[in-house]
């Protein structure tokens, strides 16, 4: 994971991108993303995030991995399918909340996962969120209703983990 790295998603990013959005099974994980894959929906995801927050692209060497940002104070993220299992979501994670807490008027950042993704809850209650609700909603690319859980990461709490020592990013790996 020497290599592992963060930029902006840019146009010239489309093609990997859309590779691993045109995956199912990385897509019926995902909150926002069509099924059937859209090109041009990829296509408005490859630039900097205008709102308020960032989505990094992730990065080994040149390779895109997958996408990771806190828009609106949501946590988000999706790998394609061979950098599952290897730790980057947690250690790109606890960059991600940094940086997200880089805003001092940002008290809270929640991050939700579909019932059936435990690996994905599993990266979040690495990360220290906790549990905060249950809901029945639709998933755009399943087109069903399906259980959502949704998570919290307080400020408050986070700098608890941080005077403690135990927030660091090595604590990821």
């Amino acid at each position: 994971m020497s290599d592992i790295h963060t930029r902006n998603l840019q146009p010239s990013d489309l093609d990997a991108l859309h590779q691993i959005v045109s995956d199912w099974q990385v897509v019926r994980q995902l909150g926002s993303w069509p099924w059937p894959p859209d090109r041009d929906f990829t296509a408005s995801r490859c630039k900097p995030y205008a709102g308020d927050g960032f989505v990094w692209g992730i990065f080994d060497g040149q390779e895109l991995l997958g996408t990771m940002g806190v828009t609106e104070g949501d946590l988000g993220y999706c790998f394609k399918p061979d950098a599952w299992g290897r730790g980057i979501a947690t250690k790109m994670g606890r960059k991600a909340v940094e940086k997200a807490f880089e805003n001092p008027g940002l008290t809270r950042i929640t991050a939700s996962a579909w019932h059936d993704n435990p690996a994905s809850d599993r990266v979040l209650e690495k990360l220290s969120f906790s549990l905060l609700s249950e809901k029945v909603q639709h998933a755009l690319a399943r087109d069903e209703p399906t259980l959502c859980y949704k998570y919290l990461l307080t400020r408050v709490h986070w700098d608890g983990l941080r005077s403690r020592g135990e927030w660091t990013i090595a604590a990821a790996e």
